[in-house]
């Protein structure tokens, strides 16, 4: 059977029990291999550079590194180092950059901060709507008017001077905006129960609707994001009640939760999830963060599948340590709470020291006819050689109750044709196995084998 799969367990206990944490689901693209698709690991994080307070966000603009931590604004140099560049009037809580040709902006929602390329003089902007999300288009800075349905902009190629008359109101329908967005040359204005879709025309109009709207919203600020040339979001319809996460191109939507992310979502507070998009090694990712889920969900786009993210402490999962992404100097850098920045790294199979446990629970084994079926063997094609063990344990009630872990070597280190598998494993009328690795040696299980009878 295939190893490689999604995350995917449902709530009714006869149902799939599917779980992916720390595994990507990869394509296989060269012809005649014996699978189509297997797992790599996780990477792991290494310490870039240690910035003492919270990473509340980041942007890397024609060779300027510019991150927050904590109040302070910072330019980044490679040798990870920095230039203090002023200070927000605020400390916690995510903000949001964006560009033009000579400033780069930024906004902790309560204020506009604009700072001169030239003079790195830092100016506070008069007349700011207090949004949580700005984004430019042809030199023009868009905002929204907290808790209005109103879109605002500042003056062309100067984000610091905002007139008041500069404003419009998505027309369409009622609800609060919360983000714009640009993508593809277009304006999204996107709200509590709908998304417009506006368009740039110059002039004392600057932008005017293109008729075209989405009836799904948006409850979480933080959440859309650009990616593979399309805007990623979590969504909501106030008057229906759909949840899921969806993707948009142009004014077409389309779904990409699958029915297991949106029983996780179900009944939650979604205004503080947090979105984050970025590509490694060829593999574009949308990782979200929502509150009192135990994991972080990562949809990847090459293989259209979901899975986890997660860090196993003392018994349990937490979610990822960031929510902040910036790519810089050729490395994928991701920030949080802890003040700071790592590298994320294939080669590293620990979480800066701390344990990065795989684990795969796969789809469930049973006869069409239900005879009982005998398993003689188990045997996983995977990375050897380099230590540590892999633990396997099963259940023959479809994931309710689990056996005893059974701990399998990868083979010493030097030993890459060492044979990862156990024997004469009993009988059941169904079976699901759990296999884990949590020492700090490569694993990326490709195929697994189960001889039955």
């Amino acid at each position: 059977m295939t190893i490689a799969g999604p995350s995917y367990s449902l709530r009714n206990r006869s149902g799939p029990k599917q779980r992916a944490v720390n595994l990507i689901p990869v394509p296989i693209e060269a012809p005649g291999e014996p699978v189509s698709k297997s797992f790599k690991d996780w990477p792991g994080l290494v310490e870039f550079a240690d910035l003492g307070a919270q990473i509340r966000g980041a942007i890397n603009s024609n060779g300027r590194r510019l991150v927050v931590s904590g109040s302070s604004l910072v330019d980044l140099a490679s040798d990870g180092t920095t230039t203090s560049r002023g200070s927000l009037g605020s400390s916690t809580g995510l903000v949001d950059f964006a560009a033009n040709a000579s400033q780069i902006c930024v906004t902790d929602g309560a204020s506009l901060y604009v700072l001169n390329r030239a003079t790195n003089v830092l100016t506070t902007a008069a007349g700011y709507g207090g949004g949580s999300r700005i984004d430019v288009l042809n030199e023009f800075l868009f905002f929204v008017d907290a808790g209005t349905g109103r879109v605002g902009w500042t003056n062309v190629g100067d984000a610091a001077t905002i007139d008041a008359l500069d404003y419009a109101t998505a027309e369409e329908s009622p609800d609060n905006l919360i983000c714009p967005i640009v993508s593809g040359g277009e304006l999204l204005l996107i709200g509590k129960s709908s998304i417009e879709v506006w368009r740039l025309i110059g002039g004392d109009e600057v932008i005017v609707p293109s008729g075209r709207s989405i009836e799904v919203g948006c409850d979480s600020p933080m959440t859309p994001r650009r990616l593979d040339n399309t805007v990623f979001f979590v969504g909501t319809d106030e008057e229906r009640g759909q949840r899921g996460v969806f993707k948009i191109a142009g004014s077409v939507h389309q779904r990409i939760s699958t029915r297991w992310v949106e029983e996780l979502i179900s009944g939650l507070d979604l205004t503080e999830a947090v979105g984050t998009a970025f590509y490694f090694e060829g593999n574009a990712f949308y990782a979200l963060n929502v509150p009192t889920l135990e994991t972080t969900l990562v949809y990847d786009v090459m293989s259209g599948l979901w899975f986890e993210a997660g860090e196993w402490v003392n018994g349990a999962w937490q979610q990822v340590r960031w929510n902040v992404h910036l790519s810089a100097f050729n490395k994928t850098l991701l920030g949080g709470a802890d003040g700071k920045l790592y590298e994320l790294d294939a080669t590293a199979s620990s979480n800066d020291g701390d344990v990065l446990r795989r684990v795969r629970v796969m789809p469930e084994i049973r006869r069409a006819d239900g005879k009982r079926i005998r398993f003689p063997e188990l045997r996983v094609i995977c990375d050897t050689g380099a230590g540590g063990n892999l633990m396997v344990r099963w259940s023959d009630d479809s994931g309710n109750s689990w056996g005893d872990w059974e701990y399998i070597s990868l083979g010493d280190i030097g030993n890459f044709d060492h044979w990862v598998s156990i024997h004469a494993i009993g009988s059941a009328d169904r079976r699901t196995y759990e296999l884990v690795v949590t020492d700090a040696v490569p694993w990326n299980p490709s195929d697994v084998i189960v001889r039955t009878v």
